[in-house]
């Protein structure tokens, strides 16, 4: 018994440090937001016709420098840019999406495709998801 009080004690603090690190991000959204990882972003729950931003971050871990070519998006609805569209090795850049939910009900997701000159990796996807209400 003394053992499982004991391992409580230690674990439990560990799973709120988790936890608020999922919930904590640097894009000054509502509170509802999420990162699921690297590559997703949850806004949760908006309201219909409510205009959302978050910003993905691209590092380039080549030995090279990399050249961002372009960046799409899966639908009108959403605008995304790169901050910078040439990175030295080990520097990062924003790759910024606004997300408007106007004609939009219900469960949604959308896509944003940063083209680069990385044979390995010549296309880098992002996907972010919505509850629109």
């Amino acid at each position: 018994m003394k053992t499982l009080i004991i391992i409580l004690f230690v674990l439990f603090p560990l799973t709120g440090c988790f936890s608020q690190n999922l919930m904590n991000s640097s894009s000054g959204q509502q509170g509802s937001d999420k990162v699921l990882d690297s590559n997703v972003w949850d806004f949760g729950s908006i309201k219909k016709g409510q205009i959302v931003r978050h910003d993905f971050q691209v590092k380039n871990n080549l030995s090279r420098k990399l050249t961002i070519n372009g960046v799409t998006t899966s639908c009108g609805c959403t605008a995304s840019t790169a901050k910078k569209n040439i990175l030295d090795p080990q520097e990062s850049t924003q790759i910024s999406v606004e997300f408007n939910s106007k004609g939009y009900k219900g469960e949604t997701s959308q896509f944003v495709y940063v083209n680069t000159d990385d044979p390995d990796n010549p296309v880098i996807k992002f996907t972010f998801k919505a509850f629109v209400e």
